[in-house]
């Protein structure tokens, strides 16, 4: 589907969701985009970066949006294809919101009069709010670990907890590649573009660096804030796992001891206090006290320490 919104008379701008065979002819033949460009774009495993077709002057833009909704990843690529005169956002469902960004940035950049936007404008002043999705990710990524911190201290099982750190985890993974491959696309794209944007343009491109940029650093330290602590609850895990065997190794160890006896005088040998009035109950006393020498033994050896 290709829908046209009517932003002003500089440029025509169209969603594109859900290419048919006739629509990608349409892109083709009377936008110039080549079928290249088209699957770059809608390809929903497409890693950011810029691509250019310098023959019909067509710049095509793929960056990585958060998508928390989304049934693939953490986050997806946009692509975003512009000319002078022409803006093509290419969208699933999962980044259908892109749209309603990019005609209202929630920033508080400067910007050019309504009727003076570019194509360049609107997508320089729709990823300084795109990314600011990252940092909102980030901060709720840190709640919902300090939350688990809490409930792993108050807890005896930590599956729920450390699943859930796993799964924080996987997601700043997911954040820290793709904000680090906008970061490459718009360095490309301020190199490529030095002698081409206003200094407006240049300083909005510049003001997205810099945003891009603190939120990596705010997505590596909450990265290492959250394996440092999923490291120290599987320690602890595994030392609850260690007093829980070596608490099994003493009483099996204990065990074996009326094992033994019992075993002797099970024998069709003669034993002492075999045929004796009280054997019985001797039996059972050499059993308790075989069992003190060895829990004092294991006591000597530290095995109760914890």
């Amino acid at each position: 589907m290709i829908k046209q919104h009517h932003f002003n008379k500089n440029f025509a701008w169209y969603e594109v969701t859900d290419l048919s065979l006739a629509e990608r002819k349409i892109l083709h033949d009377q936008h110039n985009i080549s079928d290249e460009l088209i699957y770059y774009a809608t390809d929903p495993n497409e890693s950011a970066r810029m691509e250019y077709d310098y023959d019909h002057n067509l710049t095509l833009m793929i960056f990585d949006v958060v998508t928390p909704d989304s049934n693939l990843e953490a986050t997806e690529p946009v692509g975003i294809l512009f000319t002078n005169n022409a803006l093509f956002v290419f969208v699933r469902p999962a980044t259908q919101f892109t749209n309603q960004t990019l005609l209202a940035p929630n920033n508080h950049q400067l910007l050019p009069t309504h009727t003076s936007l570019t194509p360049i404008d609107i997508i320089l002043n729709g990823l300084y709010s795109l990314n600011s999705d990252y940092v909102t990710a980030i901060i709720g990524i840190n709640r919902r670990r300090r939350e688990l911190t809490d409930e792993l201290r108050a807890s005896k099982s930590f599956k729920k907890q450390t699943n859930d750190l796993l799964q924080l985890e996987t997601s700043l993974v997911y954040y820290l590649n793709s904000l680090r491959s906008n970061k490459f696309l718009l360095q490309d794209l301020q190199r490529r573009s030095a002698n081409v944007f206003t200094n407006l343009q240049l300083e909005h491109l510049e003001d997205v660096l810099v945003e891009v940029t603190q939120a990596i650093d705010m997505a590596e330290l909450a990265q290492e804030v959250t394996d440092s602590l999923s490291h120290s609850y599987a320690n602890l895990v595994n030392d609850n796992l260690n007093q829980t065997m070596k608490l099994l190794t003493v009483y099996s160890i204990l065990l074996t001891v009326p094992t033994i006896i019992s075993g002797f005088y099970g024998e069709n040998v003669a034993l002492p206090f075999m045929n004796a009035k009280y054997g019985w109950q001797l039996t059972i006393l050499f059993t308790l006290i075989g069992m003190l020498i060895v829990t004092y033994l294991l006591w000597r050896a530290g095995f109760f320490k914890k």
